[in-house]
């Protein structure tokens, strides 16, 4: 359990009435991911890959991009962890997958992908830090392991920095992923130390300028969010 645990974050949206992981959401998932693998089998055959141009595809992929049914609400705890790192271990797959397209021929899928990355990421934050608040040697553990897993999360926010100062990246998706990384990102950004942040900051500072007011104002709130976050224990570990 603990292995699997670490290797969530080394891989690297909502009402609080509906908590945790929904009940049928770890097999719904695996469902989902299993129907795209059968999917995308057949669509390798036919030298592409599954995209929204396509309506059985299009619809397969919304589904699986439906966050709320698959990750959930906070508040999250340890309980949550296993159904957690699956989405997210499979939500990475889908965006090397769409990520590697260059040009980004299909960025719409790329953009949803990393949206959803970010949601079970921020998910994985708030149980990881529920594990670690009830392990008697999490001292020892961040002192092994806290490291990598601060650097996993600091390098989703610099992926998502050049993604979004790519110039062939559409306004529409700029603003997904805005809005993803306003939502979800002060939930990652407490588990790096605070002289980190800053660096990280500096890395969308250059997007605010080419893009529409609404989505400045977005992603400035986003920036204020992260240096104002929290410090976790994991932030707390790498001071």
């Amino acid at each position: 359990m603990k292995r699997m645990v670490w290797s969530i974050f080394a891989i690297l949206f909502s009402t609080w009435a509906h908590a945790h992981v929904p009940p049928t959401g770890p097999a719904y998932a695996k469902d989902l991911f299993a129907k795209f693998d059968e999917l995308l089998q057949q669509r390798r055959i036919e030298g592409k890959l599954p995209n929204l141009e396509d309506p059985t595809d299009r619809d397969l992929l919304h589904k699986i991009w439906d966050g709320e049914a698959l990750v959930g609400s906070p508040p999250y705890d340890e309980s949550d962890l296993e159904a957690l790192s699956f989405v997210m271990d499979r939500s990475g797959s889908l965006l090397a997958l769409y990520g590697q397209a260059r040009p980004l021929l299909l960025q719409d899928e790329a953009t949803q992908s990393f949206a959803l990355v970010f949601r079970a990421a921020a998910a994985s934050q708030l149980a990881f830090n529920d594990f670690l608040a009830h392990q008697p040697n999490a001292a020892e553990m961040l002192r092994a392991n806290g490291a990598k897993a601060r650097g996993g999360i600091e390098k989703m926010f610099r992926g998502a920095s050049i993604f979004l100062a790519d110039p062939a990246l559409k306004q529409g998706n700029k603003i997904v992923l805005i809005e993803s990384l306003r939502a979800d990102g002060p939930y990652l950004a407490q588990s790096i130390s605070p002289d980190h942040r800053q660096a990280l900051i500096d890395l969308f500072v250059p997007s605010v300028g080419q893009l529409p007011m609404p989505a400045q104002e977005s992603l400035k709130i986003f920036m204020q969010k992260i240096k104002a976050a929290g410090c976790d224990l994991l932030c707390a570990d790498g001071m």
